[in-house]
Order: C-alpha cells, then structure tokens, then sequence
C-alpha cells in the first residue's frame, strides 16, 4: 500500500522564506536605483514635491502643538467651561491666528529692515577694508614688534584680502538669495496654503493620528518591544520639544532685550544684531561666543570703538542675565528640571 506523504506546514522554515524573498527584493531595488541613478534622482525630487506639503503641515502641527495646548488650558479652558468639545477648537484658531500675526509682522517690519542693513553693509566693505589696511600701514610704521614681520606681511597681504573677499562675496549674494528666496515663496504659496491647510487637519485630528500611529506600530512588533518603542518615542518628543519650545521662548526674551537695550543706546544696526543674537542663542556654547564676535564686528567698524565696547557690554549682562536667571527658568520649566542643576 503506498505511503500518503501529507504535505506538513513549518512556521520556522516559512518565516525565513519570507525574510529571505523580501531581502532579495529590497537588493533588487536598491542596485536599480544605484545602477540608475539619474532616474532615481528624478523620482526622488518628484516624490518630494509631492510629500513636501504634508512634510510642512506636520511640522507646523508639531510646532503649534505645545501652543494649542496652552491656549486650551489657560483661555479656552476658561471661556467655555460649559463646552468641552469646543475648548480645543478655539484653542487652535487662536493658536493658528497668533501664528499669522507673528508672520505679518515678520513681512512687514523685520525683513525690510533686515534686508536694508545687509545691503548698506555689504555697500561699506570697501571703505572697512581700507581703513584696516590703513591701520596695518601705521602699525608698520610704529612697529612695536607685537608680530614678526612675516606673520605681519601674511596677515596684510593674504589673509585680510582672502578674508574680505569671502565677506564681502557672502554679504553681496545675501541680497540676491533673499530676493530669490522671496520669489520662491511666492512661487511656492500655493504649497505652503496646501501646508496650512494639512497642519489644520493634524492639528485636529491629533488623538486619531496618534492612536493609528501606535496601532500601526502594535501591527508591526511584538507587544513588549512595541511598548518599549513607544514609551521611547514619548520620552523622546518630551524632552526634544521641551528643549525647542524652551531654548525658543529663551531666545525671543533675550533678542527682544537685546533690541531694547540696543535702542536705548542709540546703536546702530540694532534690529539686525538682536535678530543675529536671539538665532545664535539657539546653538549651546558657542553661539553667544559667536554672536558676540559678529556684533562687535558691526559695531567696531560703523559706529567705532567706544560703541563696539558698549555692544560687548550689553552683550556680556545679557549672557549673564540668560545664564544664571532666564535660562534656568525656562528650561528647568520645560524639562522638569530644577534651575540650579541648569545653572550648574
């Protein structure tokens, strides 16, 4: 009688099939693109361009998200107290209103004035070049041998050139930049409304969004590694958004401050360099050193030495102020930590 071989099914040997196909697969895929790559550049920009929308609805959700959340708790929370439902959604329009003003603002009182101090800089390379120059020629003849000869002539006629040139490049192709990036935005506005438009969704449907990202990720993994990524994820936006709503906040204070003080001292390039010190207080350690160099700079060369020295100054309380008492504050605020571990 002839044996009936059954056909039995084995999990094991299945599982590393699968893997085994999709390897080869992703293989495949990956040489196609490598070996055709002008093709897949192509496919590349297009699908960017196509995503990039949802891209910057996402981030503007992301970014206003903290806001929405403190206007819920603190206003709207307080208007409709009889009207739950509604709480979150004044809370985002108000959010949404707050975040075009600020943009409004931008449009029309920093950027021109931004725009107008670059161009009257980058007019006054020149003249800050010969007056170097000029300060290297008396230095010469009143030698009091600070610097050997040598290193002298290469700082005359190497590295100040080559350094001039480079600064003077950098300022004359800002203006160009910042009107192409103008044109750009104007090209690119219909993106950014279909942007807005996405961020409003996110903004609202922010609780479905999150409970298909995890049943995504349940769908995916094990339920222990799963709730291992997510505890991980949570902990991750909590601390990160802590730190750039914190270092944000921390920034503006410090640039407004600095354009308080800088126009009370009647210095010039004032909105430019409080601009220039609340971005480069965003980057830890060395965007103080940074902004100071840059300001003092400026400074030193269109409004002279006393009023370079008073910039450094006002620079050096505000580092201060920032260091031992606003910065403590706010991030130990935003991270749950205590101030003076901040301090130290």
């Amino acid at each position: 009688m002839a044996n009936n071989h059954k056909f039995e099914s084995n999990k094991k040997y299945f599982t590393i099939s699968i893997y085994t196909t999709v390897v080869i697969l992703i293989g495949c895929i990956i040489f196609r693109f490598v070996t055709q790559w002008s093709t897949t550049s192509k496919l590349i920009s297009q699908l960017w361009g196509i995503l990039f929308p949802f891209f910057m609805g996402f981030l503007i959700a992301y970014i206003l998200n903290p806001v929405v959340s403190f206007f819920q708790r603190n206003v709207s929370a307080r208007i409709l107290k009889s009207k739950p439902d509604k709480q979150r959604g004044l809370a985002i329009l108000i959010s949404y209103l707050v975040m075009v003003g600020c943009i409004i603002i931008c449009l029309r009182f920093i950027i021109p004035q931004l725009y107008d101090s670059i161009r009257e800089l980058s007019l006054m390379i020149p003249d800050i070049y010969n007056s170097i120059m000029s300060m290297f020629e008396q230095y010469r003849e009143n030698s009091t041998d600070i610097f050997p000869d040598q290193i002298a002539d290469m700082i005359e006629t190497k590295t100040l050139p080559k350094l001039f040139e480079l600064t003077n490049n950098l300022l004359t192709n800002i203006v160009p930049m910042l009107y192409e990036a103008s044109m750009s935005f104007a090209k690119g506005l219909f993106n950014l409304f279909i942007a807005f438009i996405v961020s409003i969704y996110m903004t609202i449907d922010k609780f479905i969004l999150k409970y298909a990202g995890k049943r995504i990720v349940l769908a995916i993994f094990n339920e222990n590694f799963s709730y291992r990524v997510l505890r991980t994820l949570k902990d991750c936006h909590k601390i990160f958004s802590g730190f750039i709503i914190g270092k944000s906040i921390d920034s503006l204070i410090i640039g407004l401050l600095a354009f308080v003080a800088m126009t009370i001292l009647k210095l010039p390039y004032t909105v430019l360099i409080s601009v220039i010190i609340g971005i480069t207080n965003m980057i830890p350690y060395f965007g103080s050193i940074f902004a100071s160099i840059v300001a003092g700079v400026i400074t030193l060369f269109t409004g002279g030495v006393t009023q370079a020295i008073t910039v450094l100054l006002v620079l050096l309380i505000l580092q201060q102020i920032d260091g031992n008492i606003i910065g403590p504050r706010i991030m130990g605020d935003a991270l749950n930590v205590n101030p003076i571990l901040i301090i130290v």
